[in-house]
């Protein structure tokens, strides 16, 4: 028997309790809409500080797991009508206060929201996007611009749980906004293509994706450059969307762009890294990972460039075969970005070994490209060995 009524608690001690709503309670045309969906509510989620509305137990659950555990103790005053006494001056400080409180808490539930997208959490994510949405809408109106981030969130989760028309309805209610605001940053512009492109893609639309990836390839260079690590996920996608139609020539043009832009950053690491350095020189360690202070190098970005460059590599390997010098370079690009952004010596010695085993193949062992691959692999296995010395070193006790 399914069971009306459950009761969970959180890490921070706080229960809730989702029931059936006792419809009698309230007047006919008053009855409480879901906080999610809008529409008519036949749950009450109830908390020690507040009591919220959702159409079903699952939403209810998904709401408050998503965010509401995190901040039903602040909302009371939030949603609660404000107080009409007091001076105009007190009005306009608790005005002020309130302001302040929901803009922390936009912040707050945005982040909560890309923490969920980034571990493929997509219905969790939905609620803490459509609070920050609530907010927005609350202190800057319909049209402001401050809801385009929450309208893509949403939209992102909504493409995750592969609620296509839904995807697309936010990014239509995004789009008009940004084409209705002039000052419209580039950055965001880039981002609500992107997101437009990988929702026509996962609805077979190609040439319509094309069309938003090489949108925001143009917006992302006019933000940071053609040669950036932003636009490198553009040119991925489009050339994705052209391997999808069977245009190889054109995909493996794309994917050489990628892993060319990321060989020549993980390069310029390299130069600013000693290589070989004495122990004694004072100088950085060449095996820690470098601190990730490049405003390009987000996590969201380090982790989509991973894994666009492990697809290029298994797309190279397929096509043009494990010995293939583009299959080395790529797997080259892969060893660079294991060592010095994620510290992983041992994947980074895997790839690299592999790399100079292509590049002796197709360049000869005394090729100056092959010197340089292996002048790197001797470095990677330095530093594992070092580390192994440092590890099994006993320790002295006085």
């Amino acid at each position: 028997k399914k069971k009306n009524e459950k009761e969970m608690l959180d890490n921070n001690s706080i229960d809730y309790k989702i029931q059936r709503l006792n419809l009698l309670a309230f007047p006919r045309n008053s009855i409480p809409k879901c906080e999610l969906t809008g529409e008519r509510a036949s749950v009450e989620l109830v908390t020690q500080h507040i009591t919220l509305y959702y159409a079903t137990e699952e939403l209810a659950e998904q709401a408050w797991l998503g965010i509401i555990r995190k901040i039903a103790h602040l909302l009371p005053p939030l949603t609660q009508p404000a107080p009409i006494v007091g001076t105009q001056e007190e009005r306009q400080k608790r005005v002020h206060n309130m302001t302040v409180s929901k803009r922390s808490l936009i912040d707050f539930c945005l982040l909560e929201s890309l923490n969920m997208l980034s571990v493929q959490k997509y219905q969790l994510a939905f609620p803490a996007a459509y609070q920050a949405l609530q907010f927005c809408k609350d202190i800057d109106g319909d049209k402001s611009v401050t809801l385009v981030e929450p309208y893509m969130q949403l939209s992102q989760s909504c493409l995750g749980l592969k609620q296509f028309n839904k995807a697309e309805e936010y990014l239509s209610l995004a789009r008009w906004i940004v084409l209705n605001t002039p000052t419209c940053s580039d950055k965001i512009k880039s981002r609500l293509h992107m997101l437009k492109g990988r929702v026509a893609i996962a609805q077979g639309m190609y040439d319509e994706a094309k069309k938003d990836f090489a949108e925001s390839i143009y917006f992302s260079s006019r933000c940071y450059g053609a040669e950036s690590l932003v636009a490198s996920i553009g040119y991925y996608r489009l050339g994705d969307s052209f391997l999808a139609q069977g245009n190889i020539e054109c995909s493996l043009a794309f994917f050489d762009k990628v892993v060319d832009i990321w060989y020549k950053y993980l390069s310029e690491l390299n130069q600013a890294k000693p290589i070989a350095a004495p122990v004694d020189a004072g100088l950085p360690d060449a095996s820690s990972p470098v601190k990730k202070d490049d405003e390009q190098l987000t996590e969201e970005n380090l982790s989509e460039g991973r894994t666009q460059l492990e697809l290029i590599f298994d797309h190279r390997r397929r096509l043009l075969g494990n010995g293939h010098i583009a299959t080395g370079e790529v797997q080259y690009t892969l060893g660079l970005f294991e060592y010095f952004l994620l510290g992983n010596d041992t994947r980074a010695e895997a790839f690299i070994l592999s790399a100079v085993n292509a590049y002796e193949l197709q360049l000869g062992a005394t090729h100056p490209s092959t010197k340089h691959v292996h002048m790197l692999l001797q470095l990677v296995q330095q530093s594992i060995s070092d580390k192994a010395a440092a590890t099994s070193k006993p320790i002295e006790l006085n």
